[in-house]
């Protein structure tokens, strides 16, 4: 997919009605200044270097997790793994949903 469809594909998953992990994230991401560029630092630094834990601390990740739980838990079981905080299951969150947005984008075959 070239890049300004990808583009155009975050900005419309951004914009969904429901609200979800892909919709928080969507918009996070079209506030990086080279967004396509998100994937590859997640891949390479992960989700907590991205964001430093300044960033986002345990409190609003403890409100991240409320918010959006119910997905939280549902990829822990899909996947089978077990986290022994809600912000380690936050933060494991995020990154899978990084890699399933990545995939959306089919940005892989770009570079």
């Amino acid at each position: 997919m070239d890049k300004q469809t990808a583009i155009e594909k975050l900005k419309a998953m951004a914009n969904e009605q429901k609200d979800s992990l892909k919709k928080f994230l969507a918009k996070e991401i079209l506030t990086h200044d080279e967004p396509l560029d998100f994937f590859s630092l997640a891949e390479k630094f992960g989700m907590e270097t991205l964001y430093h834990y300044e960033d986002y601390d345990e409190e609003v990740m403890r409100e991240f997790y409320n918010t959006y739980s119910a997905e939280i838990i549902q990829i822990q079981q899909e996947d089978n793994v077990q986290h022994q905080t809600d912000t380690e299951r936050s933060w494991y969150a995020l990154e899978r949903t990084a890699k399933k947005i990545n995939k959306d984008l089919d940005l892989d075959q770009e570079r």
